[in-house]
Parts: structure tokens; C-alpha cells; sequence
């Protein structure tokens, strides 16, 4: 029963709990701004504690004082016993600053701020955010908000939402939506899965942020995973290391919204080019464990399935049992489209399961009963039986009208129908091997069904979304199975700032820089006169490339300022028409010399670089390279400093790796010697924050050797000549 009393002190959390800790499981709770009106927020917060059952002392504030649903309202927030744990500000946004100081004033250290009227509406609200900032900034308190839809904790019963019949579970959600957490309760509730336990409004994110929040939750016991929609990171760094910590223990699942938005393209670098914001966050997300989801269908269906099911074993494979051939081959067509592979089965699997089911049924995987299980669903159980027993299995996906046979065929079906379900429950659990069920009869009310939610079975009624949830427990399983050799994405201490008068590092300069960095760029030399780019090709005794170096050239194949395969021979001519092809294209471009460099050993055009992210920070980039690198669209990122592990992984995600193990002519090239490129590009990345750009393209992998052929270095700052223009 909700209780107050002004005139007793209120016994303050113990010093480790954290400001946000406390917001996120109040032990005591003040509205400032409390109403008799039952149309205000004010009053529907308190009648909304009462009706949680919240059991923690509340305090109603208003001026006028009386008494409000029982409830004795203090008239100012000084006449507060000390050490509230939340405020609930429920005023207009222009008393909010004043309120907060006076909550700081009686040791109230964090506070949930309703208002809108700020940043979202414009100059006058940013003026009003701004004078908000300064109040936190002035007093320490913490604050969820302004124009915050608020907070709830269900378990507890501190429902600051005023939410109502919201069934308690074991997702807590982070989002800056109100309209999202209505969204996934719903969802939740139409997949008949957990229910909420706790839920943060972060509105206008002025302070109390996305991972702190994180952090937090991920430490509640009931937190079974985390959903998080999100429409902007202010920190994603910070994002991301509470991701990767959190995900050790609990699920993180995330919806981003605004994903279509421009990406930062530049015409100064491929990397930047290619590194539109969404295609950074979504691979340094995955980076950080974090499952995340392209569509608003799969946000509550993955969050509830990453809640209730263990993740698959790494190196093992799905076996697919059904009891039709239409749905075994559409859910493996879908499971091929996430990635994830079919196990191979041994030959005493597929006697096990020929003896079992008889001529007809199909005994490769996928797995099709053929009717087998029409009239005794006992079958499912003792083919789950044979499955589990295979060394090649790490999780079943049942699909079909499993749970439907006392429905479809007969009702005296029930009984043994429900035997079997007992039988699966118990069998996947002691093999530690997940199940995840899909069935025609999954949006109706059913025992069976229920039974396996209960048991940690996710039921679904569609292929895609099984098949979905099958590829993010395959993706959880590697990631714990790994987590010990995974980015921390702390960043080093800076090391000694690389200086220059000019943004765009001249190419020997920057050669010079990486070679001195661990970085083997391959025998090159600067020439400044056509005999001098003579005397180097003799020197090197075979064909070399030729590029120019001129601060006014940045893609230098672009204005003829390339020539390949160039022979001794040709060398002074071949040297004097790529200068006047750039001058021609770049009137006026200054020209510093000719870099010239042995022709590498034929391979595959790779792109690797580097590239301040304005929300994560410094990311590598690996993909195809070349000069259709932009066409090509085959780049994925990694925030820096990262692993051999995440590089490898890195690799794998892009068309280009299907090239590395020997293409037609070209042999194997080392993927050691890439993964070691990649992690000492990130090394150097992440301590040189003044590195905006780093670009090799091409890279040209081969049998022989890993070599950057291009190599282009653009840092940050507006104290030069360049920064300026």
C-alpha cells in the first residue's frame, strides 16, 4: 500500500547506489507538481504508484498542500524529507530549472522531467533546454528528459508512466518514443511471450543517456534483454562499451530510426565515401554484440526470443524438422538468406530417422516427417531425440502446425500432444541445445504453445521471423563463445600528434609515417626530375607505377596522374605526359615530384582506411577497393582499436572475401597478414586522433604480399591554409 508521511525522514539509499540506479528502482518518490485534477499528469502519477502496487513512500507537492488520493501533499518541495531517491517534475518547462535546484537542495539526486516546450520546439525551446542544462550542470542532479513519456520499473510497482495493464516480464526497453514502448507492449502481447519489466523514456536525452541506462539495466536480475530504440547517439563510443559489457550477461536488441539519412560522403576520400552513417553504426553495433533490426516487425519478436532462449553452441549448425515439404523448404530458403547453415547429418542420424519415420519421410536436412506424425505427435519428440544426438547440431527449428494436431486431426490428439511437448522441453534443456517452433496455430490460444513459452521455447506463426530469431541466437552463441577476444572499445592514450601545415599529408610523408608505424608499404622511391623517375625503374629492374604528388590532386587516377606497368624505357616520356595530363585537369596544381614503386604481384583490389566517426569515433573500413570502390558498395566497418577476431569477421562480411582462398589465376593470398593490417591500421587510428582520414586504396592482396599501392593520410583541424577554405 502506497504510503507518505512529510514529517518523518526518509532513509537514504545506501552511498553505492548511483543516481541512476536510483532512478531506475526508486525506493522512495516525489511529484512535484501534484493536481487533484484527474485530468493532469500530476494526479495520474500518483493514482497510477497506487495502482502498481507500488509499496515505497510517495510525496505529492503542491502549493496549495491538502491532501490528494489519500495522500498528504507537502506545500513546497524544501519541506521534503531528505534524500527522495526520484522527483517527478510535473511543471511547465519554464519552472523546471528552479524546481531542480530545490530538489538538489534537500538531497533528491535525480529527477524525471515531463515537459516539452524545449529543444524539439524550436529557438525558444533551445534557449529553455539550454537554462535546464545549466541546472544540471549547477546542482549534479541527474535527469531523464525533458518531454519524456517517463519511467517505469513493474516489478517494483514505481510506474512513472501511468501506463496501465502492462503484463510484468523480462524485457526492459530504452527508447525516446513513448508511441515505441506502446508498440512493443503490444507486440509482445499479441506473440503471447515475457512481458516488461522496466522501461526509460529518454525524451530530448539532455542528460541521463542511452548507456547509462544500459548499464543499469543489464544489472537487474529480472532483465531477461534489453530493446532499444533509438533515433540518435550522443556518445556512441560510450554506446558501444556499455553494449559490449552488457551483452556478456544480457541480450541487447536495437531499432534505429533515421537510418536513411545521408551518410557524410566526401570527395576527398574513398573511405568517407563509402561510410554513410547507417552502414558505420550498423556494423560497429554488431561489433558490439548488439543484435539489431531493420524492421519494426522483428523488434519485440527478437527481444522476446533473445529473453527466453539459450544461444546456440558455436560451431554447430540447425537441423530443420517439418511436417510438410512447402515450409521445410521455405524456412530453409530463409535460414540461407540470414546466413545461418544447415547441419550436415551423420549417416547413423539419417538411419535413426529412417527407421523411425518410415520410406517416405525425408531424412536429409531439412527433415520432413511425411505425415508421419499425423496420428501420434510422439514422433516429434523421439526425431528431436535422434537430432540432439547429432554432433552437428547446436539448435532444431520445428515447422509446420506443431501444437495443432488435436486441432487439425483429432482431439483425442491433446493428451499425447501434450506428452511430446513435455518431452521436448526436457530434451532440449539437458542437451542445451535451443528449440524454436514455428506453426500454423501460433496466433491462437493453445496449452501446448503456452507450455513451451514457459519452458523457454520461443512459437512463432512466421518462417521469417523463426528464421530470424535462429540467425540472432547463432550470432549470440559466437559472440560469448569469443567475448574474452573482443574490443573493449576503450581508446588508448593519444600518441605524439602527427603535425603538418597542410590537411592532406603529402603521399611520401605519409609513407613514411606508416612504414614507422609497424605498416610494410613496399619499396617506393620520390623522384623529383623525369631522370631521376628513370634512374628508379632501372633500379628496381622491372615495370613500375608512377603517381603524382601534388597537394592539389587527391584522386590522382582521375586526372591521368596514374601510369602503370611503366618500363625503363618509357619512363622519362610516360613521366612527362602524366604531368601534363594533371596540369591540364588541375590548372595551376603544384607538382612535388613522382612516386614510383615496383609493380605488385597480380591480385585482388582491396580497400582498407580509417576515418574519424563523428558519433563512434575512429572506424576501419575493409572492402573492395580499386576505383569502383564507390560502385562496388562492398565495404563494412569496424570501430578502432579492434581484434584479429573482429577483423576476420570483418573479412568475411564483404563479397571480397569470396576472392581471398585462390580466384581463377590468383592464388590464396594470407589472410594473417590482412587481419594484421587491419588491426594495426585501427591501432594507429585509435591513437591518432588527429587522423581524419587514412585511405589505402588499392591494397593489392596476393600469394605474395599484402601491398598498399595508394596511400592517402587527411587530418583534422582549421588552424591551416587548407582547413580554411
Amino acid at each position: 500500500m502506497t504510503q507518505a508521511n512529510p514529517a518523518l525522514p526518509v532513509v537514504e539509499s545506501p552511498a553505492e547506489r548511483s543516481a541512476v540506479a536510483r532512478l531506475l528502482d526508486p525506493r522512495s518518490i516525489a511529484i512535484v507538481g501534484a493536481s487533484a485534477d484527474p485530468a493532469k499528469r500530476g494526479y495520474q502519477a500518483v493514482r497510477g504508484l497506487q495502482e502498481a502496487g507500488y509499496e515505497h513512500p510517495v510525496y505529492p507537492v503542491n502549493p496549495r498542500g491538502g491532501r490528494i488520493l489519500g495522500l498528504e501533499v507537502s506545500s513546497s518541495i524544501a519541506h521534503l524529507p531528505h534524500g527522495v531517491d526520484v522527483a517527478l517534475i510535473a511543471l511547465p518547462a519554464a519552472a523546471v530549472p528552479d524546481a531542480l535546484r530545490q530538489c538538489a537542495a534537500v538531497g533528491i539526486p535525480a529527477a524525471v522531467v515531463l515537459a516539452n516546450g524545449f529543444e524539439e520546439t524550436g529557438a525558444a525551446g533551445a534557449q529553455a533546454q539550454t537554462a535546464l542544462a545549466r541546472a544540471i550542470a549547477d546542482t549534479g542532479i541527474r535527469v531523464v528528459g525533458p518531454n519524456t513519456s517517463g519511467l517505469f520499473n513493474l516489478t517494483t510497482g514505481a510506474n512513472l508512466v501511468g501506463i496501465q495493464n502492462v503484463a510484468p516480464g523480462a524485457i526492459s526497453a530504452i527508447t525516446q518514443s513513448g508511441n515505441m514502448l506502446l508498440s512493443l507492449i503490444n507486440d509482445l502481447r499479441v506473440l503471447r511471450g515475457t512481458g516488461i519489466h522496466a522501461y526509460v523514456g529518454l525524451g530530448n536525452q539532455v542528460d541521463v543517456s542511452y548507456d547509462e541506462c544500459l548499464t543499469e539495466l543489464a544489472r537487474h536480475p529480472e532483465t531477461g534483454a534489453i530493446a532499444i530504440h533509438i533515433e540518435g547517439f550522443t556518445d556512441g563510443r560510450a554506446f558501444l562499451r556499455s553494449a559490449a559489457h552488457a551483452i556478456r550477461e544480457t541480450p541487447v536488441v536495437v531499432l534505429r530510426g533515421g537510418r536513411s539519412t545521408a551518410g557524410r560522403a566526401s570527395a576527398r576520400s574513398h573511405t568517407a565515401s563509402v561510410a554513410g552513417s547507417d552502414a558505420v553504426a550498423a556494423a560497429v553495433l554488431r561489433q558490439a554484440g548488439v543484435e539489431s533490426v531493420d524492421r519494426s516487425d522483428e523488434f519485440a519478436v527478437l527481444a522476446d526470443a533473445l529473453a527466453a532462449t539459450e544461444p546456440m553452441p558455436i560451431g554447430r549448425r540447425v537441423a530443420v524438422l517439418s511436417d510438410g515439404g512447402g515450409h521445410a523448404a521455405l524456412a530453409a530458403d530463409a535460414l540461407a538468406a540470414a546466413g545461418v547453415e544447415l547441419a550436415s547429418l551423420t549417416d547413423d542420424t539419417r538411419a535413426a530417422l529412417r527407421r523411425l519415420l518410415g520410406p517416405a519421410a525425408a531424412v536429409f536436412n531439412p527433415v520432413d516427417v511425411a505425415g508421419a506424425a499425423d496420428a501420434d505427435p510422439a514422433v516429434f519428440a523421439d526425431a528431436v531425440e535422434i537430432l540432439t544426438d547429432d554432433p552437428a547440431v547446436g539448435l532444431v527449428l520445428i515447422v509446420g502446425m506443431y501444437g495443432g494436431y488435436h486441432v487439425r486431426f483429432d482431439a483425442a490428439l491433446a493428451e499425447p500432444e501434450a506428452a511430446a511437448t513435455e518431452r521436448l522441453l526436457e530434451r532440449t534443456a539437458a542437451q542445451r541445445i535451443p528449440l524454436v517452433v514455428h506453426s500454423c496455430y501460433a496466433g491462437e490460444r493453445n496449452p501446448h504453445h503456452d507450455l513451451l513459452r514457459a519452458g523457454g521455447v520461443t512459437v512463432t506463426g512466421s518462417i521469417d521471423h523463426a528464421a530470424r530469431i535462429v540467425a540472432a541466437l547463432h550470432r549470440r552463441g559466437r559472440v560469448l563463445a569469443t567475448v574474452s577476444q573482443r574490443s573493449s572499445f576503450d581508446l588508448p592514450a593519444p600518441a605524439p600528434r602527427l603535425v603538418s601545415d597542410r590537411l592532406m599529408l603529402d603521399e611520401p610523408t605519409a609513407r613514411t609515417f606508416l612504414a614507422r608505424e609497424g605498416i610494410d608499404v613496399g619499396a617506393w622511391t620520390m623522384a623529383t626530375t623525369a631522370a631521376d623517375v628513370v634512374t628508379a625503374v632501372r633500379a628496381y629492374g622491372r615495370p613500375c607505377a608512377l603517381r603524382i604528388v601534388s597537394p592539389d590532386v587527391v584522386h590522382k587516377s582521375d586526372v591521368g596522374g596514374v601510369r602503370l606497368n611503366v618500363a625503363a624505357e618509357a619512363a622519362e616520356a610516360s613521366a612527362a605526359a602524366m604531368i601534363e595530363s594533371v596540369t591540364t585537369a588541375v590548372p595551376g596544381a603544384r607538382i612535388d615530384g613522382i612516386i614510383v614503386t615496383p609493380m605488385a604481384e597480380p591480385g585482388i583490389e582491396l580497400l582498407v582506411g580509417a576515418m574519424h566517426d563523428p558519433v563512434f569515433g575512429p572506424v576501419v573500413a575493409f572492402g573492395t577497393g580499386g576505383v569502383l570502390v564507390e560502385a562496388c558498395d562492398d565495404v563494412t566497418f569496424r570501430a578502432a582499436p579492434l581484434t584479429e577476431i573482429e577483423a576476420r569477421e570483418m573479412i568475411e562480411e564483404t563479397r571480397a572475401a569470396r576472392l581471398l582462398d585462390g580466384h581463377r589465376h590468383l592464388g590464396a593470398v594470407d589472410r594473417k597478414q590482412l587481419v594484421r593490417l587491419l588491426v594495426r591500421v585501427g591501432a594507429i587510428a585509435a591513437a591518432h586522433p588527429e587522423i581524419a582520414e587514412l585511405d589505402l586504396n588499392p591494397v593489392i592482396a596476393s600469394a605474395a604480399a599484402v601491398v598498399p599501392v595508394d596511400v592517402r593520410i587527411i587530418l583534422s583541424g582549421n588552424d591551416t591554409e587548407e582547413g580554411e577554405r
